[in-house]
């Protein structure tokens, strides 16, 4: 059988810093968004709005750079230049008006859309490594923010939410120019060969469809619950600082859990552990609807951690093993573009409605029949085997080119 091959260690040293970095500089900015448009005078179904075209722009915007990525464009390029974008736009969130604000936030939404082929970077770079490494990476991101979202919160609770723009545009200028200078272009992944002794796979198949049903519907709730519950430990008493303190809570429990993946996976399967995840989030969902002091609420992000992890890294290997290799960037982006992308448009309009019209508890205990639902369908639309680590190493693929610091 053939043995999975480590990639050059600069190559990993390389990935790791990258996560590192982006984790540390989208801490400065994602968890305070509703906060922010909350102090710009916007109610919660008008934020929910503002977040729910920022989705829709997200997933068309990701879906093409993914097909450019899988054909000619070169993914990197794509990100170093979306980060550039995103640091400019981002200067831009202190002009006045309610209108203003919300353009720039879809705009910021619209520009970092390629951040999401980050992963398919990674595992193109993993293509013959040990299939786990990609949770060993990927935990870097949580380290990342986990240190500057509570830095980032003490910081703007002491002075103010209108420096975000001036913390966060020079750390993901700095994030773009490592890429840049440590991560080069690798070749497109080879297609099947004409005459291959198995059949191959050259198409999305249908099992992935049903994923996405799943990862729609968790979307949904993750869209509703996270971003009302910074209204909710706002409104209990909670501040930036706690809502920082909050967001690195979870990336806290993130980073044990995906340093362990390799053993849960070994044990349970991805497919098993997207839907313990899913279960978890249920109980959390459960807890947030009856809590009333803004510490429980945000302590609480700690088991949120876990099912993140559990989630979001099934979710990525289920993409990659249900996919051809040659479309890893497509399977990649259609799954991230409808977990983040197209569910957060139902669920951050639907949420913000029945926030505004029912109350925080009505809109979390609708978040809990939700993720059920994604959990149980990830059980059915998921195969129990998927394709397997000797099939994808298998064909010949090119060597992977040191990157040059």
């Amino acid at each position: 059988m053939t043995q999975p091959v480590a990639p050059p260690s600069g190559t990993l040293r390389n990935l790791n810093w990258t996560y590192v970095l982006v984790g540390v500089a989208d801490a400065t900015l994602l968890p305070f968004i509703p906060l922010l448009l909350v102090e710009r005078g916007l109610s919660a179904s008008a934020i929910g709005l503002v977040l729910a075209f920022a989705a829709s722009g997200s997933f068309t915007v990701g879906l093409i750079c993914a097909y450019l990525a899988d054909r000619r464009w070169s993914a990197e390029g794509m990100v170093v230049v979306a980060s550039a974008g995103a640091a400019v736009t981002a200067l831009l969130l202190n002009l006045p008006g309610l209108v203003t604000v919300g353009l720039v936030v879809i705009s910021l939404s619209l520009l970092r859309s390629p951040f999401m082929l980050l992963d398919p970077i990674a595992l193109r770079r993993l293509r013959q490594a040990r299939r786990t490494d990609y949770a060993r990476i990927r935990l870097r991101m949580s380290a990342g923010w986990a240190a500057s979202s509570v830095v980032a919160g003490a910081f703007f609770q002491g002075f103010g939410l209108r420096l975000i723009p001036y913390v966060y545009a020079p750390l993901t200028l700095l994030f773009g120019r490592w890429m840049w200078r440590t991560l080069r272009p690798m070749p497109q992944e080879a297609r099947p060969a004409a005459n291959p002794p198995a059949r191959p796979v050259t198409r999305i198949p249908i099992a992935f469809g049903g994923f996405l049903v799943s990862c729609f519907l968790l979307g949904a709730s993750l869209a509703a619950t996270q971003t009302f519950l910074t209204l909710q430990i706002d409104f209990l008493g909670g501040g930036a600082f706690l809502i920082g303190a909050a967001a690195a809570f979870q990336a806290l429990a993130e980073i044990p859990t995906m340093a362990y993946m390799h053993v849960l996976t070994r044990r349970f399967g991805h497919r098993l552990l997207f839907a313990i995840g899913c279960g978890i989030y249920l109980a959390i969902f459960i807890a947030w609807a009856f809590v009333s002091v803004a510490l429980t609420a945000a302590l609480l992000k700690l088991v949120a951690g876990i099912a993140f992890a559990l989630t979001y890294v099934a979710a990525v290997m289920i993409a990659n093993d249900l996919v051809p290799a040659h479309l890893r960037a497509t399977g990649q982006a259609l799954m991230k573009s409808v977990l983040f992308g197209v569910a957060p448009i139902l669920g951050s309009l639907g949420g913000g409605l029945v926030y505004e019209a029912f109350g925080a508890r009505a809109m979390f205990l609708a978040a809990t029949a939700v993720v059920g639902a994604a959990g149980l369908m990830a059980l059915v639309a998921v195969p129990a085997r998927t394709r397997s680590l000797t099939e994808e190493v298998a064909a010949p693929a090119p060597e992977v080119a040191p990157a040059v610091p």
